[in-house]
């Protein structure tokens, strides 16, 4: 792909970083280019308390862990948690610009922005929502300089036609990020999701499918295959699945997308829910040359989590120290993990230092980005 940087050629990045998080940085400088920003960030922030995680590119890297510490609690961006908890219950995803919140010159006179902002080089902040899981969301924030002006109208429409793609990226990267271990190959990563995957070719033919997947066709409820083709139990449900794939495995880079739908399923109460991503060829170079489709079906009733056990398989850690180290990962400080585990602050405590020392991290953030490489959201 060379240093091509037009929208098509992202998009394929984009949901290629969806499988391997090393690839966010790339892809969030090339976004930051095409928008006019000069840094950019993957954030995965709890919206009440300001606490949580995040990726830069062409950022101080000391910028995440000041803004999830006392920046976040003095931000005058944020609403008033009544408001908060309000726009969570009926949260959808929007492309928000710091003076949405806040008029730019009342912005410009407060200590946010004088030691937080000027300090980093921001004038201006794009926030792209990606996901919203109970008070904790994920956002793209592109950030802009003084001197390269306001973001305009045509930055926001370029915004909004990639949102789309960023979003089912980021939802992907969190499916193969629950099966995602240190060492694996691709196909061991495949193998072990505990989603159904299907690799297709540009055709539109399976030339891989994982234990999961065998199982939903082994089951032939509301998903089959038919000429190693992937079919619904419609055919009205299989054409729109046939277009989904079509547009993913478009020769022309300009036309492939991604896309989702729910497919019903007789004997289940929830339809199965498919995602469909392009991928550049090489990513599974193992399972034949050409465009590359993915296909990711979730059965909703099968009650897919975060792995504790993975936790405690790759780190040694005990059933507590697991479930304390996913309430950090979720954005939660020791304080609110205790409150929420009915344990004392000072048991977490105790807790946090063996985990520092099974996981061989030096705090809550750099742990928080180990384990986003192992089973978490995929930041990097």
């Amino acid at each position: 792909m060379g240093d091509l940087v037009g929208p098509e050629h992202l998009v394929d990045r984009v949901y290629e970083a969806a499988l391997d998080t090393d690839l966010w940085p790339g892809v969030l400088e090339r976004f930051a280019d095409m928008i006019g920003g000069n840094s950019a960030a993957l954030l995965w922030q709890d919206q009440i308390t300001g606490a949580g995680v995040g990726l830069v590119a062409r950022a101080d890297p000391a910028l995440p862990e000041q803004f999830f510490g006392h920046y976040a609690r003095i931000n005058p961006l944020r609403r008033p948690v009544d408001v908060i908890r309000r726009t969570l219950r009926s949260w959808t995803p929007r492309i928000i610009l710091d003076e949405d919140h806040l008029p730019k010159e009342a912005f410009v006179r407060t200590e946010f922005y004088n030691d937080f902002f000027r300090v980093f080089d921001i004038h201006s902040t794009m926030s792209m929502g990606l996901a919203c899981e109970g008070v904790t969301g994920g956002t793209v924030d592109i950030m802009r300089p003084r001197r390269r002006g306001e973001f305009s109208a045509d930055d926001l429409a370029l915004c909004a036609a990639l949102q789309p793609h960023f979003i089912r990226a980021f939802r992907l990267g969190r499916k193969f990020a629950a099966s995602r271990d240190l060492g694996e190959t691709m196909a061991q990563i495949l193998d072990h999701a505990p989603h159904g995957l299907f690799i297709l070719g540009a055709d539109g033919r399976v030339r891989h499918l994982n234990p999961v997947a065998e199982q939903l066709i082994a089951e032939n409820d509301g998903l089959t295959m038919v000429g190693r083709r992937l079919a619904a139990t419609s055919s009205q449900t299989t054409r729109r699945l046939d277009v989904l794939i079509g547009n993913a495995g478009a020769a022309d880079a300009e036309r492939r997308s991604g896309g989702s739908m729910a497919l019903p399923s007789p004997s289940r109460r929830l339809p199965l829910s498919v995602m469909v991503a392009p991928i550049r060829s090489e990513r599974f170079s193992i399972f034949g040359v050409g465009p590359t489709v993915v296909v990711c079906v979730t059965d909703l009733e099968a009650g897919v989590s975060l792995p504790q056990q993975r936790l405690r398989d790759l780190f040694g850690l005990s059933a507590a120290e697991s479930r304390i180290a996913l309430a950090l990962l979720e954005g939660l400080d020791p304080r609110r993990a205790a409150e929420r585990l009915g344990v004392s602050f000072y048991t977490v405590r105790g807790h946090l230092v063996r985990i520092f020392d099974k996981t061989g991290t030096h705090g809550q953030v750099d742990l928080a980005r180990l384990m986003m490489r192992t089973i978490g959201v995929g930041l990097g």
